[in-house]
């Protein structure tokens, strides 16, 4: 398995390794189109944090062997709200709270087979769906307030795994269990959300800004 990075006109990559992450710096001609997880004890990307606003969507897809592993976790900075989306046993699951208690989605079956899966998680307000493949799943949120935190205040989006030093401070994490889901073996590309203050989604990009510092493999092809 091989992931790309697109090519400006000649090499622009420079990449110091340190011991158990990478810190890479990509000018704006070379970027990572898609990136090995390797699941070890420190594997995880961090990404800017999500604009979940009452309509938004995330995607991504995702390659794997493997029929466990968290994907993806984002929350209101340790109060009630978070979104996790996981595999349990081949099966896609997003777990979420927006005030109103926990939801779960489940959808799929037999998704650790080596293949490429589409992800799409969309709000509409109250209803929040889950889809892999076209197969979609929802449900609706309890109580009258479905906004996602307050946007300052939000967790990163972290993807594959959470940062070890959460072990020590699970007061920050609106579903601390998460700290203890095994890790995603396997390929990420195409995340595709709105960040910041903008509410337009765009394929969120390791190397989008100076420096990026992430617990990953990467396989390269020029």
């Amino acid at each position: 398995m091989r992931c790309r990075r697109s090519s400006g006109g000649g090499p622009s990559l420079l990449m110091l390794l340190l011991p158990y992450y990478l810190i890479i710096l990509l000018s704006h001609h070379a970027v990572v189109q898609c990136f090995l997880l390797d699941g070890s004890g420190s594997s995880h990307a961090r990404f800017p944090k999500w604009n979940a606003a009452a309509n938004a969507s995330l995607e991504l897809e995702f390659k794997t062997e493997q029929g466990n592993g968290l994907l993806l976790y984002t929350d209101d900075g340790g109060t009630y709200d978070f979104f996790e989306l996981k595999l349990v046993e081949g099966q896609l699951r997003l777990r979420y709270n927006l005030g109103g208690g926990a939801q779960i989605l489940s959808v799929g079956s037999q998704l650790g087979d080596s293949r490429w899966h589409k992800i799409i998680v969309a709000r509409n307000h109250e209803n929040t769906s889950l889809t892999v493949d076209g197969a979609t799943a929802s449900s609706s949120s309890r109580g009258s307030d479905v906004e996602f935190g307050k946007l300052a205040g939000n967790s990163d989006v972290y993807v594959g795994g959470m940062p070890s030093w959460y072990s020590s401070k699970l007061t920050l994490l609106a579903l601390p269990s998460v700290i203890f889901e095994p890790r995603f073996v396997g390929l990420i590309r195409n995340l595709v959300y709105a960040d910041g203050d903008s509410t337009t989604p765009r394929r969120q990009q390791l190397g989008r800004a100076a420096e990026i510092k992430v617990r990953v493999n990467f396989v390269w092809r020029g």
